[in-house]
């Protein structure tokens, strides 16, 4: 294969070919390839035009295939003739688009006399109306919900309803997801119903690669008969370690891999009629798939081969151009959704962990390690740590993952440094980032049975928390004892207090901690004194510096 072939473009020329007794099965040349200048052209205008012209042109296609197996299975003979049938896909094609876009204003005019599936200028089948569905899903994936949203779709299951247009479904994962739109049509004595299913990996696997499948399916039927178009297409892309798309290549490494598959069937007058072609290539530049079968008679003339196939290309490459924009987030105008975070959990620590309200000049070993979401594995690749503030970081750039930096943290009372981290691999891009700063460490106490709402500046010294008639010194540290220092002042009544207390911080210290009493105390009024026991509970929120003695 010649490096200017890679885009195999399909074609129907052997059935073409064979299309009546006696002739050969000789294919003509196979068409000129697509390249990749001639994708991103297509790409460039869909980004200019948005998704509808190009759907629209790609179902000219389907347009002309159901009028071949109409012709072919005597549906055009029942409707009247080639002029109601082609009305008949207007109006089909017009209902599909109504009920994908809500409104449709634009009827077709044009009529031609010799029907070749261009004069229908509206309208969207099982091609258009499935790049419709792909650019939803795509802006989805990339742009439209955010990590959150999306783990919380992936965990509420799929989505679905059941609209005037029919029933559709969405399936979001973390690493990717899946919509199914089908809708029913009867326009014009013709019944049918055309399903789209787009599937995306937001998330490549271990090796980088990213799948993008298109599949649409459009039935139709009258007078009893019936056909079916089913396209499928399917477009592998790769990773490299720096998260970047693999530019389409060349000779023995394409980087990319495609499937293009054409699949017919309907009844004939003298039994089934079916046909099967597809093509393709492997990420090695060899050609893929090649299989051609069919049953019953040809439903082609030669003559129309040329024409065929310079159709069969573009609902290709349009199709092409619409797999890249869903991985590059085009739909949607953010970014490619690997690039999010949403495939990468970059996970930091540092020795020690006391990273706010340090001493200054207190040096740390921070350790960077990428674990891919989907499967928990190290995503390998680079990290790269980039300082804000003082003091010192080493190394600087990217070094190889899992990273080990040294920072020296500011080399004054009261400053703030933070270290920004950027993972880049086949896996995605995964970013974090640490604060540090030598404030002193405060935290809002709140909680408790006799209600506390304050803020301690720092826990390892000794500290007291106020409630509205008590108040207890703690001895500081992580764990230690406390003793009710203040009680209310009420004539005849005496209280005593102790215990024990404890402190975790179990998602670090710049997180939301607990601080937990065991204790218990008593009550003396005159010669009776009442015990009680138990448990309270307090949460610690850090707050922004804090001023004040602890």
């Amino acid at each position: 294969m010649t490096p200017n072939r890679l885009f195999v473009a399909f074609s129907l020329a052997l059935l073409l070919s064979a299309c009546s007794p006696g002739q050969q099965d000789t294919p003509p040349a196979a068409p000129a390839a697509a390249t990749p200048d001639a994708m991103q052209a297509a790409v460039a205008r869909l980004q200019a035009e948005g998704p509808l012209p190009s759907a629209r042109e790609a179902s000219h296609l389907e347009y002309w295939l159901h009028y071949k197996l109409m012709q072919a299975n005597g549906v055009e003979q029942a409707l009247g003739g080639e002029a109601p049938t082609i009305a008949a896909l207007k109006a089909f094609g017009l209902a599909v688009e109504r009920s994908a876009l809500v409104a449709q204003t634009q009827v077709p005019k044009m009529v031609p006399a010799a029907f070749d599936g261009t004069g229908i200028d509206a309208g969207m089948m099982g091609a258009g109306y499935g790049l419709v569905g792909g650019a939803l899903t795509g802006s989805l994936v990339s742009g439209g919900l955010s990590n959150a949203q999306v783990a919380q779709a992936a965990q509420n299951g799929p989505i679905k309803f059941d609209g005037d247009g029919g029933p559709a479904q969405m399936d979001i994962a973390q690493d990717g997801m899946r919509t199914t739109l089908e809708q029913t049509i009867n326009e014009n004595g013709v019944t049918g119903k055309v399903k789209t299913e787009v599937r995306i990996d937001a998330c490549p696997d271990a090796t980088g690669k990213l799948t993008v499948t298109l599949e649409m399916t459009s039935t139709m039927g009258a007078g009893g008969k019936r056909g079916a178009v089913t396209l499928r297409y399917r477009q592998e892309r790769w990773l490299d370690d720096d998260a970047h798309l693999l530019p389409i290549g060349s000779g023995d490494q394409t980087n990319a891999s495609e499937f293009f598959q054409i699949d017919m069937k309907g009844d004939g007058a003298n039994g089934p009629l079916s046909y099967y072609q597809d093509t393709g290539f492997t990420p090695d530049g060899k050609p893929a798939g090649g299989s051609l079968d069919y049953s019953g008679y040809s439903i082609f003339r030669p003559a129309e081969a040329a024409h065929t196939e310079k159709m069969v290309a573009g609902t290709q490459n349009l199709m092409r151009a619409f797999a890249q924009m869903m991985l590059q987030g085009s739909f949607s105008g953010g970014k490619a959704p690997w690039e999010s975070g949403r495939c990468v959990d970059l996970k930091l620590r540092s020795t020690p962990d006391k990273r706010k309200g340090a001493k200054p000049d207190t040096r740390y070993t921070v350790f960077a390690e990428p674990r891919a979401k989907k499967d928990g594995m190290p995503t390998g690749g680079t990290v790269k740590a980039t300082l804000k503030g003082a003091s010192a970081l080493d190394p600087q750039g990217k070094v190889k993952a899992d990273a080990t930096f040294d920072y020296r943290n500011p080399a004054k009372k009261g400053e703030r440094a933070s270290i920004d981290f950027e993972a880049r691999s086949k896996r995605g891009v995964g970013k974090a980032t640490l604060s540090f700063d030598t404030k002193k460490s405060g935290y809002r106490v709140t909680g408790g049975g006799d209600p506390v709402n304050q803020v301690v500046c720092g826990l390892d010294a000794p500290f007291v928390l106020n409630g509205k008639l008590f108040g207890a010194e703690f001895t500081g540290g992580m764990e230690g004892s406390y003793a009710l220092v203040r009680t209310p002042n009420i004539p005849g009544l005496q209280w005593k207090g102790r215990g024990t207390y404890t402190i975790v911080f179990p998602d670090g210290e710049d997180k939301p901690g607990r601080l937990t009493t065991q204790g218990g105390g008593s009550t003396t009024a005159g010669d009776h004194t009442r015990q009680t026991t138990g448990d309270e509970h307090f949460t610690l929120t850090p707050v922004d510096g804090c001023e004040g003695s602890p």
